[in-house]
């Protein structure tokens, strides 16, 4: 696996989590921050890519400003976790509040043995998806190895599901490498000296 096949269509899903990887969708956080999900049409891509159903109708103005909310209280729930602090309760009334929506339905295809993927649903429904990832995330089994990446340029989150507990890089493939190669060429600059 490479760092390329790490992204899709320019956004990073290397953390194991679908709310994780909702966070990721600002770039560089407290490097630069750069926005990925400008706009619905980033949204719509973002959603495709992430395996989510489509959007029904219009998203607008509106819509944006709460899904970046949603986004936003993730991100504040995820530093809160990572530093080893309680979850602020306005946070968890936000995502809990984004969960209650519901998923839209997968059913059965008319074969009987295969799914048909859920139809085009309203926003909340299919941000409800992302809420609820949270809300399994957070109250589960994995909710206290959430870690940030220890990559020098890195500002993504990840779950830690390895047995000891001591993953330290989003993916070994992007910035793993890079700091096994760095540490390589220090450790060879210093025996040529």
């Amino acid at each position: 696996m490479t760092t390329k096949d790490l992204r899709r269509a320019g956004f990073p899903f290397r953390s194991g989590s679908l709310c994780l990887d909702f966070v990721a969708t600002v770039a560089k956080r407290g490097m630069g921050d750069r926005e990925l999900l400008e706009g619905p049409a980033e949204l719509a891509i973002w959603l495709h890519v992430a395996g989510l159903p489509a959007v029904e109708g219009p998203v607008t103005a509106a819509d944006m400003t709460a899904v970046w909310e949603l986004r936003e209280t993730l991100h504040g729930m995820t530093r809160a976790r990572v530093a080893g602090k309680r979850l602020p309760r306005n946070a968890v009334a936000v995502v809990n509040a984004a969960a209650l929506a519901g998923p839209p339905p997968s059913l059965l295809a008319p074969d009987g043995e295969s799914l048909r993927p859920p139809a085009a649903a309203p926003l909340a429904s299919v941000i409800s998806i992302v809420a609820r990832d949270a809300v399994e995330l957070f109250g589960g089994r994995y909710g206290h190895r959430i870690r940030a990446c220890l990559g020098h340029d890195c500002s993504l989150y990840f779950v830690d599901r390895s047995r000891p507990g001591s993953r330290r890089w989003c993916a070994m493939a992007a910035c793993g490498e890079k700091a096994s190669s760095a540490t390589y060429r220090q450790r060879h600059t210093v025996r040529a000296r």
